[in-house]
């Protein structure tokens, strides 16, 4: 498929090229700032560069799908445009901050009969594959409570450590507790002046559930990326910590399990992209079933928002 990518910062260099080439894609068109669309270039020579998206939209005419990696807050404008194009969407999280954007992105995609997914590469990675393999067999039982902590090396990303990492964490905590959440409870660090911009570097959230609790603990200025999850049933507990995975069930021996991988490396992986890559073509093809690509999205998108809303109100709980 010919795709457009929306978004070229980070560790665009290395990852989008292999990833591209082994799903078997073609990035026809790029589209971010001039630095960045230089770099790029090199590693798409054939492919046509625009600096705005609006240019690019009206000058392609043979498009399948737009890869969306622009800032955060700049994704959910680009991903309507794209499927308004009549374009397949693929973003990186989080692509909307409100419901009601999520529900006008999926109603515009169902109505056009097109795909929308968001990119959850961690759930690809070996740590991740052998959590759910334990939480598939049962071997904790029901889950009654969990931590996601996930932290970030350098300083606090733009727009805040919540914008850029609460997706990815919430994700994480409802693939472990499997249970709709019911109300919320955050701390953002420093606090958002009323009517200002977030600029958290560290964030803290208690998620309710019906019979169950849920944490999540984000932090920039780490010295290494690293991300930790763990949870507890009346059967055992299991905590995933970086790329050790510990395992402590009811009657048997505890164990410790070496991974090959972490759920932190997972983003910075091609073949995990490209994966995603696969997948987002299988759900085109009508071989996935519809919606297979927003896993958790609702609730996801649905925390992020009422994050913000109770640090706003300072509220001890917020429903859902």
């Amino acid at each position: 498929m010919r795709g457009a990518i929306i978004g070229l910062s980070g560790n665009a260099e290395k990852l989008l090229a292999p990833a591209f080439l082994t799903a078997g894609h073609e990035a026809a068109c790029l589209c971010g700032d001039l630095l960045e669309l230089e770099q790029a270039g090199r590693l798409f020579p054939r492919a046509a560069a625009y600096e705005d998206s609006e240019t690019m939209f009206s000058k392609e005419g043979r498009l399948d799908f737009a890869l969306v990696r622009c800032a955060p807050e700049r994704r959910f404008k680009a991903a309507l445009r794209a499927l308004e194009n009549r374009l397949h969407v693929i973003c990186e999280t989080p692509f909307c901050f409100s419901s009601s954007d999520l529900e006008e992105l999926r109603g515009l995609a169902s109505k056009n009969g097109l795909v929308l997914a968001a990119l959850q590469p961690w759930e690809r990675s070996s740590a991740w594959l052998a959590l759910e393999k334990i939480l598939n067999g049962g071997l904790l039982g029901k889950v009654r409570w969990a931590e996601v902590q996930l932290l970030l090396p350098g300083p606090a990303p733009a727009g805040g450590i919540t914008a850029a990492a609460g997706w990815p964490a919430f994700s994480m905590l409802l693939g472990a507790v499997r249970l709709p959440p019911t109300a919320l409870a955050a701390r953002l660090t420093p606090s958002p002046e009323p009517g200002g911009a977030p600029g958290d570097s560290a964030a803290a959230f208690q998620v309710h559930f019906s019979g169950a609790d849920g944490f999540v603990h984000l932090l920039s200025g780490s010295h290494a990326a690293r991300t930790r999850l763990a949870a507890a049933g009346e059967k055992g507990r299991v905590d995933l910590d970086g790329g050790i995975l510990r395992l402590d069930i009811n009657g048997v021996p505890p164990e410790t399990i070496l991974m090959r991988d972490s759920l932190s490396d997972a983003a910075d992986q091609p073949e995990r992209l490209a994966g995603e890559l696969r997948d987002f073509s299988l759900e085109i093809e009508k071989k996935l079933p519809p919606g297979s690509g927003l896993r958790n999205a609702r609730y996801c998108v649905k925390l992020l928002k009422n994050a913000y809303y109770s640090v706003a109100v300072k509220s001890a709980a917020v429903p859902l």
